[in-house]
């Protein structure tokens, strides 16, 4: 029996090594790639050849866009190009590597997945009660309990019986945790029979049910996991697709800073140097002038006087400002020489001191 057993233990070993690698040229080609430094988690003074090639092409394209003045706004430009690139470049190998991850999936599935399993019951001794069941969960965990369970049977028909190694291994694969086992033995199986035939029972009734929760769903539940994988969507990203979403992250942040002081720099720059083209107008009317017509020649804005030989300076008439004029109301002319008389024939507007020596003029007059 232990020939044998080591014999099929050998038997499996081998066609374990019967898997390959990828067969394809590009799954060849990308394998090839996955031990080079992509230089995404942040961009240095020396980033490498084809991320700075790229950040120059990008910076060339961009500033007519852009139009960058002054050192301030060039540095926040540079950033926003240099960001920009990370981030495709961080998207390219999202993209590349979800696509090994499907092309894995059609080439390697079992041993991948029989790699995992192995790593995770490697804990099985020290937490039986929260490994046992996460195995329970998919088929390959099944398919590792399973070989257990066989080389239990096969320790019971070479000892006749029990050993402590063999016992606790069985406790293990039952879930059962430490702290339950005090006091506990073979014995308690069936305390009549000491062979190792209540041992083989145990182990039939335990492989029985983990055949049957194979056939039932966990079979049909692996097809479509590897069918999903296959087609990239796989539902858990590995830690490096992680980290690479973490970067295309920082790089989204990046970018939005970079724009949003760019286009604050380039608003003050606009503001502090007006268009010369449109010189700055008089000064605008109070709304409450503007509510009485009556006022609209005082409120009207300066102009020197215009010497007269006759009398004090007058101007010629003028409409009354922001009035316009089919709108304006008829009033009869005033008498000559008052002071609106004077105001009204004015064709430029007079300054405060003018119209005050104006207006004692008429009075006196």
């Amino acid at each position: 029996m232990a020939a044998a057993t080591l014999k099929q233990t050998i038997a499996n070993r081998l066609n374990a090594l019967l898997s390959t690698g990828p067969r394809t040229t590009e799954g060849k080609a990308r394998s090839s790639q996955n031990a080079r430094t992509h230089g995404l988690s942040r961009i240095g003074t020396r980033p490498p050849a084809d991320l700075a090639s790229a950040i120059d092409e990008r910076n060339a394209q961009w500033r007519n866009d852009y139009r960058p003045v002054g050192p301030a706004q060039l540095w926040h430009f540079d950033r926003l190009c240099a960001e920009s690139i990370r981030l495709e470049f961080c998207e390219a190998r999202i993209l590349a590597a979800r696509s090994e991850r499907a092309q894995r999936a059609v080439e390697s599935w079992d041993d991948d997945r029989a790699s995992e399993i192995a790593r995770l019951a490697h804990r099985l001794a020290h937490q039986p009660d929260r490994i046992q069941p996460q195995l329970l969960q998919s088929k390959h965990g099944v398919l590792w309990l399973l070989e257990r369970w066989d080389e239990v049977a096969d320790s019971l028909a070479r000892h006749k019986g029990w050993t402590f190694e063999i016992w606790n291994l069985a406790l293990d694969l039952l879930g059962v945790p430490a702290f339950a086992r005090d006091g506990s033995g073979p014995w308690d199986l069936d305390p009549e029979d000491k062979s190792e035939a209540p041992g083989l029972a145990l182990v039939a009734q335990s492989t029985a049910a983990l055949r049957d929760r194979l056939d039932t769903f966990l079979n049909a539940r692996d097809e479509r996991t590897q069918a999903d994988a296959a087609l990239g969507l796989d539902a858990d990203d590995p830690p490096a697709i992680r980290l690479l979403e973490r970067y295309a992250a920082d790089a989204r942040r990046r970018i939005l800073n970079a724009t949003r002081e760019l286009h604050r720099l380039q608003a003050l720059n606009t503001s502090a140097s007006p268009s010369r083209e449109t010189p700055p107008g008089p000064r605008p009317e109070r709304a409450s002038r503007q509510s009485h017509p009556e006022r609209s020649v005082d409120a009207s804005p300066p102009s020197p006087p215009i010497a007269s030989s006759s009398g004090p300076p007058i101007a010629p008439s003028s409409p009354a400002r922001n009035e316009p004029a089919s709108t304006a109301p008829s009033t009869p002319r005033p008498e000559a020489g008052s002071l609106r008389t004077v105001l009204s024939e004015r064709s430029s507007p007079l300054n405060r001191r003018a119209r005050r020596a104006l207006a004692a003029k008429a009075r006196r007059s």
